[in-house]
């Protein structure tokens, strides 16, 4: 292929880098630097957004949820749709129906999630309370939602509905495994789990490292379950980043601060691009040895 041509093959998608990605984040630098309401004249102030923002604590505890929430994606979202996937590449008794089953969550609108959950969660009317009253379990009725020390959980729980998205990428892995490297661990004694173990997890480093970047991904951007269910609160306690460049630009109107949160949220992204990459990297040179 000629020189040319690869250019022009490149050309759409550097277009739309530069329009929807480049010039964006130029002009977020750009209005960062300004005191502005979003409809008068900006004001230059210099580096007074970033040490407001920098110094807010209600930023330090967003950015604190936030990285909570990519933990929680590492620690229990990824392993738990592992979980599922090697359970169901076993193809038990209706394993195709749980496959549909553990996915149709991810084609309901995430703001109907946190509707259902927040009404599940309701102190008078929500559901587990008076389902825990009904089986006389009422000591753990607990008002989930507006308490400091539960609603960031609670707000992170319909998260785990979206594990189906994570399972079939796992699945899709797995189905790529030779049926020989099976059937040869099965024929040297190996149980369930030692081919689990031993056989499948080695192999499955490419859909590891696509399920952590797309679920931390999906965890900075967060926006609709603390915005509904909690609206940031408690005492901020469910406030993260999306929220609080929100809260900023238009509860507050200073899009000046918005834009240095922004900013921030760009930065860990990258953050995290780097982890992934240098994940892919290691990945590479250990194959090679």
């Amino acid at each position: 292929m000629k020189r040319r041509e690869r250019i022009l093959y490149l050309l759409p998608a550097c277009i739309l880098i530069v329009a929807f990605f480049i010039f964006p984040l130029c002009y977020l630098i750009y209005v960062s630097f300004f005191e502005w309401n979003g409809l008068g004249p900006m004001v230059y102030v210099g580096w007074e957004n970033f040490k407001a923002v920098f110094t807010d604590p209600e930023f330090a505890i967003a950015v604190k949820n936030t990285i909570v929430w990519m933990c929680a994606a590492l620690i229990v979202h990824i392993p738990f749709g592992l979980l599922l996937a090697l359970m169901l590449n076993r193809k038990p008794r209706g394993w195709k129906f749980f496959r549909v089953m553990y996915f149709i969550p991810n084609v309901i609108s995430t703001t109907a999630v946190a509707f259902l959950w927040y009404f599940i969660y309701h102190v008078d009317v929500g559901l587990l309370n008076n389902v825990l009253k009904a089986v006389g379990l009422g000591e753990l009725a607990h008002p989930w939602l507006n308490d400091p020390g539960s609603a960031l959980i609670a707000n992170m729980v319909p998260f785990m509905m979206y594990v189906g998205l994570t399972m079939i990428i796992f699945m899709t892995q797995l189905a790529t495994v030779p049926g020989e490297l099976y059937e040869a661990a099965v024929v040297d004694g190996a149980t369930g789990i030692q081919v689990d173990l031993k056989v499948y997890l080695p192999l499955m480093k490419p859909a590891v490292i696509t399920n952590i970047m797309l679920n931390l991904a999906f965890c900075l951007r967060t926006f609709e379950y603390p915005f509904l269910m909690t609206g940031g609160g408690p005492a901020y306690a469910t406030t993260n980043l999306s929220l609080y460049i929100y809260k900023e630009m238009t509860g507050a109107n200073r899009y000046g601060r918005s834009m240095v949160a922004g900013l921030a949220t760009v930065a860990l992204g990258m953050a995290v691009m780097i982890f992934v990459t240098l994940l892919q990297r290691e990945r590479r040179r250990s194959r090679e040895k």
